[in-house]
């Protein structure tokens, strides 16, 4: 009998993201089964389902995707997930929280490469309050960066930074920047900025970006227009969008987004042992995609 190749979709969200449905099947697994609103408890329970279901020689042929708006609450139902599972009972799975990991490893990786390493630059974050903005910061502070976290709430940000310098170490800190002019003090002295604002938001003017010192590089990772940085387009790549200063749009590092997650999904269907990938997996393969 063939085995068909199954992916368990749990979500914390009320309902699973249709884009990585579309990518699972795009990735070669035969049917991708959708659970919505799953937490700690209803997590371990299907899961217990779906592997004693499919056997210990069916575990291969079976993997988990973990998803939802929350970072630390998808990441609690991994982890409750994996504490369920032990071998020969163990299903191949990843997280990936509202796209937040793959698309935060390329745009980290896309700046990396541009500026030719982090390590001693300083970097400024815009919208870092959410799951994108959150992740990428914490990469950038892993590789050495100084990072200014941003956000329209002051007690947001310190917060956030204050998160990630327990998780993640380095110098991280949080700034009010809702307006140009609580921007542009801070934006002046860093060599990286990161757009990382909710779709459909303009979160650097025009004007704010053309007062702006020459030699920065800014990237953005918002495709739906208008573009959250003024006049960078989303195919631009490392194009000079105002005097002295370049820019990486969304659709340069989505396209390299796509890869990894693509990646991503394709081992977990096709490996014959446990594994287990996460926002490190992701950064290390948007890394090597790009060497």
């Amino acid at each position: 009998m063939e085995r068909k190749h199954l992916l368990y979709f749990f979500t914390t969200d009320a309902a699973p993201s249709p884009f990585d449905i579309n990518m699972a099947y795009d990735a070669g697994f035969h049917a991708v089964i959708p659970y919505g609103n799953v937490n700690e408890e209803t997590g371990t329970l299907l899961v217990q389902d779906i592997i004693f279901s499919r056997g210990p020689k069916g575990t291969k042929f079976t993997a988990l995707f973990i998803g939802g708006d929350n970072v630390e609450t998808a990441e609690k139902l991994r982890a409750a997930a994996v504490k369920s599972m032990f071998p020969p009972f163990q299903v191949s799975l990843m997280i990936d929280p509202k796209g937040a990991y793959t698309t935060a490893a390329a745009l980290v990786a896309k700046v990396e490469t541009g500026l030719g390493g982090l390590s001693g630059r300083k970097a400024a974050i815009l919208g870092a309050t959410g799951p994108v903005g959150r992740v990428a910061a914490t990469h950038c502070a892993k590789s050495g960066c100084e990072v200014i976290v941003g956000s329209r709430s002051r007690e947001s940000a310190e917060r956030l930074a204050k998160g990630i310098r327990e998780k993640a170490g380095g110098t991280v800190t949080g700034a009010q920047m809702g307006t140009d002019e609580e921007k542009l003090p801070i934006l002046k002295g860093v060599d990286l900025i990161l757009a990382t604002a909710k779709a459909g938001v303009e979160i650097l003017s025009r004007s704010a970006l053309e007062a702006l010192p020459a030699g920065k590089l800014v990237a953005d990772v918002n495709a739906v227009p208008p573009s959250g940085v003024a006049g960078l387009k989303p195919d631009d790549d490392m194009k000079e969008i105002a005097s002295g200063i370049r820019g990486i749009g969304a659709i340069a590092i989505g396209t390299l987004k796509y890869g990894v997650e693509m990646e991503m999904l394709e081992t977990i269907r096709t490996s014959k042992e446990f594994t287990d990938l996460d926002d490190a997996s992701a950064m290390e393969i948007a890394r090597r995609r790009l060497q």
